[in-house]
């Protein structure tokens, strides 16, 4: 036997076996495969509990996933991480986020959004404002939640103090404390949180929202638009199935 003919019989075998091994990769069931997620306490519609992760937008997500055939795991961490992670391909995938054209740029958005959110405006039930657009909110100290998405005309609006509140809970205490006048917050989210404290009777929601969108499970840049074809399908089927809408914006 030639050196030649030896090297592509050995090369042959080689590809072959890499072949094979790819393969099989291939045909494995897609429950071998595990989507490692991310997002942010968001009591009422999130919860990272001592059992595990609750709430409706966690439900949703993992029902659909399996339905795939996939396995998860889910990391509760700060929400400006929890994008950096997944912008980043450290993780698959963030529960509960907004849409915008600075996040379509950076993440993967599926076409069938898990359901629709609401902010309101939240005050001190012993205060007589009412809320009726942002002009109504002129000259006073506004909470906010860094890193969530708000609309266009709250983003831009400077007849307002826009205060910094790092969580629901911290937004609740300044409201009480005197700290703030108001808060921009998701209608469940705050009524939930609201409820832990026991503090449910002393704060009030507008009736009139301030803006409201779809919330997703956006995933990250290297999800292939395939996957995002059937996520997408797989959550409409599930949609038709089960009753699951909820109000609330991140």
């Amino acid at each position: 036997m030639n050196d030649t003919y030896y090297f592509f019989a050995v090369w042959r075998v080689c590809f072959c076996r890499v072949f094979a091994g790819l393969a099989l990769l291939l045909v494995l069931p897609a429950s071998a495969q595990t989507l490692h997620l991310v997002t942010e306490e968001w009591p009422g519609l999130i919860n990272d509990t001592p059992q595990g992760p609750g709430g409706v937008l966690w439900e949703i997500s993992r029902d659909v996933l399996e339905s795939m055939g996939y396995q998860i795991k889910l990391d509760f961490v700060p929400w400006k991480r929890a994008q950096r992670l997944v912008a980043e391909n450290a993780r698959d995938g963030i529960i509960g986020m907004g849409i915008t054209d600075e996040r379509e740029k950076v993440y993967q958005f599926p076409d069938e959004a898990l359901l629709v959110s609401e902010t309101a405006v939240y005050t001190l039930k012993d205060k007589s404002f009412e809320y009726d657009g942002l002009d109504s909110l002129t000259g006073m100290n506004v909470g906010v939640s860094p890193g969530y998405t708000y609309s266009p005309e709250v983003r831009a609006a400077t007849h307002f103090e826009q205060v910094s509140m790092p969580t629901i809970e911290s937004g609740l205490k300044m409201l009480l404390l005197g700290r703030i006048d108001a808060m921009l917050a998701n209608r469940n989210v705050v009524w939930k949180q609201g409820e832990q404290l026991g503090i449910e009777d002393q704060i009030k929601a507008s009736g009139k929202p301030v803006s409201g969108g779809p919330v997703y499970l956006a995933f990250s840049p290297e999800i292939s638009g395939e996957f995002l074809e059937a996520f997408s399908q797989a959550l409409k089927r599930y949609k038709d199935t089960e009753a699951h809408a909820v109000d609330g914006l991140r």
